[in-house]
C-alpha cells in the first residue's frame, strides 16, 4: 500500500533533483537554526533546534520535527548588496550566484528549496538546503516527495577540525500526519512552482576572490 500523503506535483524529475543536490504567497521560512546564528545569540529559539521565521518572529519547534515534503524547485538567492533571486538553474543570474556561494561572506546560496506542511503548526512553509551540509542531506529528500519525513539535528564534529555546527538529518516517517485537502495541497504547490515574481536580468559579478 502506498504510504503517499499528497499527490505527486508535476516539477522536475528525480533525476533532475538528484544532480540539482550535488511566487507564492509569503510563507514561512522552516530552517535548522546552529549554535552561530542571530536568533540562538539573542534567545528567540534552542541551537539544534528547528523553527520557522517570519521577519525575524521565531517559532521554536523543537530538536525533532514530522512534516510532509509537497514539492521542490531550484532557488538561488544572493543577499546583498541587493537581494536577488532566481529559479532557474540554465541561467547566468543562477551561475553567477551559485560561483559566488563559494566566497565567504558574499550572501551567495543555491539549492534546492522545499514546500513543506507542518502539521504541527498547521502551515505551509519553505525550507532551503542552501549549505553545502544540507545539499548533502538532501539528497535523502527525492524519495521522500509527496510523503512524511522526519527532520532531526546532529551536531557535526569533522576529526582533526576546529570547527562544530549543527546538521539536518532526515529520514521516513511512520507516523500518521494529517493533511490539507488536495486541491488545497495542489493549488500551493501550483504558486510554489510557478512564482509571480520576476527573475533579475544581471548576474552577480564575480569579483576574483579565491574560492
Amino acid at each position: 500500500m502506498s504510504n503517499e500523503l499528497v499527490p505527486q506535483i508535476e516539477g522536475g524529475s528525480l533525476e533532475e533533483f538528484t544532480a540539482t543536490c550535488a511566487g507564492s504567497d509569503y510563507l514561512p521560512r522552516f530552517k535548522l537554526f546552529g549554535s552561530k546564528s542571530d536568533a540562538v545569540a539573542e534567545g528567540k529559539i534552542l541551537p539544534g533546534h528547528w523553527g520557522l521565521d517570519v521577519d525575524g518572529e521565531i517559532t521554536d519547534l523543537g530538536p525533532e520535527v514530522e512534516l510532509v515534503i509537497v514539492t521542490w524547485r531550484t532557488t538561488a538567492i544572493q543577499t546583498s548588496p541587493d537581494f536577488v533571486i532566481c529559479h532557474d538553474s540554465k541561467s547566468r543570474v543562477y551561475d553567477g550566484i551559485k560561483a559566488m556561494s563559494t566566497v565567504k561572506d558574499s550572501g551567495c546560496m543555491y539549492d534546492p528549496e522545499f514546500l513543506v506542511w507542518i502539521p504541527e503548526v498547521s502551515t505551509f512553509a519553505t525550507l532551503h538546503m542552501n549549505s553545502k551540509t544540507a545539499r548533502r542531506e538532501a539528497k535523502k529528500i527525492g524519495p521522500l516527495i509527496g510523503k512524511a519525513a522526519t527532520f532531526k539535528c546532529k551536531l557535526i564534529d569533522p576529526p582533526g577540525s576546529k570547527y562544530k555546527w549543527h546538521g539536518p538529518v532526515v529520514i521516513p516517517c511512520s507516523s500518521p500526519l494529517t493533511v490539507p485537502d488536495a486541491a488545497v495541497v495542489v493549488g500551493e504547490a501550483e504558486k510554489f512552482r510557478n512564482p509571480v515574481a520576476p527573475e533579475p536580468e544581471a548576474a552577480p559579478e564575480d569579483d576574483g576572490r579565491a574560492r
